[in-house]
């Protein structure tokens, strides 16, 4: 048994569980140990929590960091569309987007200024991969001359919706919402061939 394991067990129950609904007898009996046996390790649920917190922001880093290796030279549009499905599948479909989007979304007030912390390191980020995008765009003449940090906050806005609608509809209907909502979202920004 090692404190790793503990941070990848303690990842998925808070992930699936919430903080408040886990407790270091789940963690234990997820890791096959005795609840005493953590503390070898953690000194409380708060540090472990915390020590997960700083894991999330590495693999989230990492993700990205990989995502941007290929990226290639295609097309605006498809540059964009290809974070935008990035960013909407990895939250929706791994057990860091899970945490990253609960604990975001509804921080536990003890934790609210670290949760902040690494939510604004992970959005800069993102953002070091999109915003040269956009750039690139306005500089070819893809993208309609507007302010980086407006299209960046639609962007964002758009995908918290969705994080926000997986909540109700099922996968299809999800996939489709997702491909409307880009659909608009790319009529707003590409400038038309007739403007000048």
């Amino acid at each position: 048994m090692s404190k790793q394991k503990i941070i990848d067990v303690s990842l998925e129950c808070f992930a699936h569980n919430g903080y408040e609904n886990t407790s270091l007898t789940d963690i234990a009996s997820k890791v096959g140990i005795k609840k005493p046996s953590l503390y070898n390790h953690f000194a409380s649920k708060e540090e472990i929590f915390l020590e997960v917190l700083k894991e999330v922001a590495v693999k989230e880093s990492k993700h990205f960091e990989a995502f941007a290796e290929k990226t290639g030279n295609q097309p605006i549009k498809q540059r964009l569309e290809r974070v935008y499905q990035f960013y909407v599948g990895h939250m929706a479909n791994s057990t860091e987007g899970s945490f990253f989007k609960r604990f975001t979304f509804f921080p536990p007030e003890d934790f609210a200024d670290e949760i902040k912390l690494v939510f604004l390191q992970v959005e800069e980020q993102a953002n070091d991969i999109i915003r040269p995008i956009f750039q690139q765009g306005m500089k070819e003449g893809s993208l309609r001359q507007l302010p980086i940090e407006d299209i960046l906050s639609a962007f964002y806005t758009l995908i918290d919706g969705l994080f926000l609608e997986e909540n109700f509809y099922d996968e299809d209907t999800l996939a489709q919402r997702e491909q409307a909502s880009f659909k608009i979202f790319w009529l707003g920004v590409q400038k038309p061939s007739k403007e000048e």
